[in-house]
């Protein structure tokens, strides 16, 4: 079915931030949408366009109704905030055991592809002092991530027959409208209107236009690229008083920035209890698109500018 984009798409998650964005570039690209959801009923589209999704423990009759008359199957859903505090339970039920019963049915009725959404999480912690590749180790810190590898694992099994049909997406921290996570911090963050003493933080992070990755899914369905596991950036990560000044710029403000020596800002941050969130920030997150990229699809290079001009369409409105 690669290269044919007259077929049917079941997008699960299809009401979340990146779920509304896949879905919006599958149809701008050709395809018909079917969109899973929980509240189904709050979109606009024809019965037959939208589905309810079926609990994790629910049978395999409710699972194959849903992928029924699907060429391809893009899974969004699950809980994506690392920050949540939940249980692993919790984490495992979203992020796994609904992944392996969507997937068991798409392998039982699906022809094409089955685009899982994991995250750049499943090997790593917040920072890392690497350049992460999809060959690095599997290096989870917390729950999420965890649940994320997993969730890869498992779906790596049941797919093990035709490995051309997985796709596995690995996507930094994601911007665009409705950002969430730590990146709606730093949104919250530009909007104050103090200076901020992020000058003397020099590590980078690697982030995704959420727009460049509704075209990573649109070009890996529409191409007869190999299967398998994909990381998915812009190129040039930006350090956080970049990410802050970028955000400042759309909103119409000066960056506000200046340096206070990092030591110096760990001591603060200690003395205020979160020592935790400045090794967050303070520390690297960079990876490598170049896989994905090597099959002709292009990552974003002006992540700055980007992200000056989500905040101010979001300013406008």
């Amino acid at each position: 079915m690669s290269g044919d984009r007259s077929g049917k798409v079941l997008v699960t998650g299809a009401s979340g931030f990146v779920g509304r964005a896949v879905a919006a570039h599958l149809r701008s690209g050709g395809y018909k949408v079917r969109i899973a959801s929980r509240d189904p009923n709050q979109f606009d589209l024809p019965r037959e366009d939208r589905a309810l999704m079926p609990a994790a423990n629910a049978g395999a009759g409710a699972w194959d109704q849903l992928v029924s008359g699907v060429d391809h199957v893009v899974h969004c859903a699950g809980i994506a905030d690392a920050s949540a505090g939940l249980r692993y339970d919790h984490y495992r039920v979203a992020n796994v055991d609904l992944s392996v019963q969507l997937a068991k049915a798409a392998r039982r009725h699906v022809p094409g592809r089955f685009v899982f959404l994991s995250s750049i999480r499943a090997i790593t912690g917040p920072t890392s002092p690497e350049v992460l590749t999809e060959s690095s180790p599997a290096r989870p810190s917390d729950d999420y991530g965890r649940s994320k590898l997993e969730a890869e694992e498992k779906l790596a099994e049941i797919f093990a027959a035709d490995g051309r049909q997985l796709v596995t997406f690995r996507p930094v921290a994601v911007y665009g409208e409705g950002m969430r996570g730590g990146l709606a911090g730093l949104l919250r963050l530009a909007h104050t209107p103090f200076p901020l003493p992020l000058g003397g933080i020099q590590a980078r992070r690697s982030l995704l236009d959420v727009e460049r990755l509704g075209a990573a899914v649109l070009h890996i369905l529409s191409n007869p690229v190999a299967g398998g596991t994909y990381i998915v950036s812009d190129s040039g990560p930006l350090t956080l008083a970049g990410i802050v000044s970028a955000m400042r710029e759309g909103i119409g403000r000066n960056p506000g920035i200046f340096t206070i020596p990092e030591p110096l800002l760990a001591g603060l941050s200690a003395m205020v209890g979160r020592r935790d969130l400045w090794q967050r920030l303070s520390g690297p997150l960079v990876v490598s698109p170049d896989r994905l990229a090597a099959t002709g699809w292009q990552p974003a290079d002006d992540t700055s500018r980007r992200l000056a001009a989500y905040m101010a369409r979001r300013q406008a409105n």
